[in-house]
């Protein structure tokens, strides 16, 4: 394959503008159309990108003759916009979470089967470099059979105003924004999937201030920073939050193992996120961008340093946005080289959008009838 596949990107917020990133830094690449409600905010996005052609009708968009149709707009809409581009014939990489229910999930992944073309989640954090690590010692049997996993993440994420991230019904909350990375993460490393859980679903914040509207959802996050560091915020009117800002729950693999996963939103504590693996001959423990240590039976502790690892509850705007574009890079890379039938890394699918989001499932219903369920 010599001529150069034909992008077109869906969304021009901060989801968008990394997808564009990480595309524009593939040579075989060309940026040939963006689409977005606001077509004014994608035409700034666009004319840095180089992108040509700028649309705010979805027909239009997919009547640009694309090889690759990049999702990256607000969870709700990923099915639909999914399966249309599936039925287009273009190779489809869409956002985490791929869908708002298991069934779903399931379905968009048989279609893209059925379509015989190559597909894709964003599941980027499994390929932070210490996290590559320690998945090939795992591997390696480095610390005998895993035999429990316990993560552990405090983001300490200022309490947002009202956006789609507070609203239950269009993909927002703790457990499928961030703790989607999570499962995939513990799944990657195990390389296996979840049988059954049992947990809960926090409701911490329960109203959020109508603030202004946001087009890049990461503003959002600005703006709240800026109001919790105010000492007299104006008075704001305020909406019910219906979406979680935190969870817990317990849950066995296929093969066995334990594993217990946590996290709060909003709190903050000693690692924005830490991930330990149990063996029957040692531990491994990852910290983000402190490292990772390996313990074993009567030895001194094993500090290993991995350039370039970190975590998604980085507070640094500038840092996680470098983080990012460096993760999708990453994925993009495969997914490109993998539609160019060349010799590429492993990438997350929409497979793996369908397994994780399984385990969300199970984790609401479990919250709801306080029973263990299989995912």
């Amino acid at each position: 394959m010599t001529e150069l596949l034909r992008v077109g990107v869906l969304g021009a917020g901060w989801a968008g503008e990394l997808h564009l990133e990480a595309f524009r830094s593939q040579p075989e690449v060309e940026l040939v159309a963006l689409c977005s409600r606001t077509k004014s905010t994608a035409e700034a996005v666009a004319e840095r990108y180089g992108v040509a052609k700028v649309v705010d009708d979805i027909d239009d968009f997919f009547g640009s003759d694309l090889d690759i149709i990049s999702i990256a707009t607000p969870p709700s809409s990923h099915v639909e916009l999914t399966l249309r581009a599936l039925a287009s014939g273009a190779h489809v990489l869409c956002d985490k979470p791929t869908a708002l229910t298991g069934v779903q999930a399931a379905e968009v992944y048989q279609a893209a089967e059925a379509a015989g073309v190559r597909h894709a989640s964003g599941y980027i954090w499994r390929n932070d470099p210490a996290i590559l690590h320690i998945r090939q010692l795992v591997a390696q049997g480095a610390i005998g059979r895993i035999t429990d996993v316990q993560v552990r993440c405090a983001l300490g994420a200022p309490v947002l105003p009202m956006t789609w991230m507070y609203d239950e019904k269009a993909g927002g909350g703790s457990l499928m924004q961030h703790g989607g990375h999570v499962i995939d993460r513990v799944r990657w490393l195990l390389g296996e999937e979840f049988a059954e859980v049992s947990g809960d679903l926090y409701h911490d914040v329960s109203e959020a201030v109508v603030g202004p509207q946001f087009h890049n959802i990461m503003d959002a996050f600005g703006w709240a920073g800026r109001r919790a560091r105010d000492p007299h915020p104006e008075q704001l009117p305020t909406a019910a939050v219906t979406a979680d800002s935190g969870y817990r729950f317990s849950g066995t693999t296929e093969s066995g193992t334990r594993a217990h996963l946590w996290e709060t939103w909003h709190g903050v504590g000693p690692v924005p996120d830490q991930v330990e693996l149990y063996g029957t001959e040692g531990a491994l423990v990852w910290c983000g961008a402190q490292g990772t240590t390996v313990h074993r039976p009567f030895r001194p502790a094993e500090q290993i340093v991995i350039p370039g690892s970190s975590e998604a509850g980085s507070r640094d705007m500038k840092d996680l946005r470098a983080v990012g574009e460096r993760l999708w890079g990453q994925l993009v890379r495969a997914f490109v080289d993998d539609i160019r039938n060349l010799p590429h890394q492993d990438y997350p699918t929409l497979f793996d959008g369908w397994k994780v989001q399984q385990v969300i499932d199970a984790v609401g219903l479990s919250s709801e009838s306080r029973v263990w369920k299989k995912c």
